[in-house]
């Protein structure tokens, strides 16, 4: 283990122990030499509740600018 410099101030561990990178960082740690590498991760398959709500989000926007384009036109005459 490596001595602090004398010249450089001790800092409290309550401001230090944060500072190590998470296991989970995007960016490699020094500790990350020797982790095991799970290769590369295949993007998800959007679920099929995800599918269904996509599709009633659009459907009700559909609908609701068909709604305003007939208000629209109506008060037109």
């Amino acid at each position: 283990m490596e001595r602090p410099d004398p010249d450089e101030p001790r800092l409290p561990d309550s401001l230090t122990r944060h500072l190590k990178g998470p296991k989970g960082a995007i960016w490699p740690t020094p500790e990350d030499r020797n982790r095991h590498r799970t290769g590369a991760h295949r993007p998800r398959i959007p679920t099929r509740v995800f599918k269904g709500v996509w599709l009633w989000a659009a459907a009700y926007n559909l609908i609701g600018a068909a709604i305003l384009a007939l208000l629209w036109a109506s008060m037109g005459r």
